[in-house]
């Protein structure tokens, strides 16, 4: 029988699939628990609380270097993300993976024509954010100034939901196909068929 998710297949959609989800979550810790600025308030207030007062903005630059560690595990993620990128293509020209634009029009009906829609999308974004991340954190290198890479920043940063609800549409699809019509797709893409 021919393994439908093959070693190299499986491998390809885990790296992609936990450097997303890590990237997420750096996102989402940047945006709550880890935020400069409600940090900065926080820090401001409990050395005034302590006798110290501190400016506004050396509290943002303390709070600023808490979170700096996080930033770095989203530069290696991100890295990570863009290998699994790579291998993609890689997979694709050995002729180990479709073009998920093909798929779409050799779909027969109109679930397969909704999944690869999702699929395609899926992989537009991360190939999108995959690029500004890159051209935001090697900005010096291709000689772009840093506001530049400010616009980049947000074009980057206005992808976040789109990705999220794709990501969120696929991990519904796969439950769906779990408990219907292809059951042990997840133990599958793990273990291979």
């Amino acid at each position: 029988m021919k393994k439908q998710f093959t070693p190299l297949y499986r491998i390809w959609h885990w790296l992609m699939a936990l450097s997303t989800l890590g990237l997420l979550f750096t996102v989402f810790l940047r945006k709550t628990f880890l935020s400069w600025h409600t940090n900065a308030d926080i820090i401001q207030t409990q050395l005034a609380v302590l006798g110290t007062d501190i400016s506004a903005q050396s509290a943002k630059v303390v709070a600023k270097a808490i979170r700096a560690p996080m930033w770095e595990w989203h530069y290696v993620l991100g890295l990570v993300l863009g290998i699994s990128i790579l291998i993609r293509f890689y997979m694709i020209l050995t002729k180990q993976g479709e073009i998920p634009l093909i798929a779409l029009f050799k779909a027969n009906d109109i679930h397969e024509r909704i999944k690869y829609s999702v699929y395609l999308v899926l992989c537009s974004i991360l190939i999108f954010m995959s690029v500004t991340g890159g051209l935001i954190y090697f900005y010096e290198f291709f000689g772009f100034t840093k506001e530049f890479a400010h616009d980049i920043k947000e074009l980057h940063e206005l992808m976040l939901y789109p990705l999220i609800t794709v990501v969120l549409l696929h991990f519904a699809g796969v439950l769906r196909h779990e408990f219907t019509t292809k059951e042990g797709i997840i133990s599958k893409m793990i273990h291979g068929d």
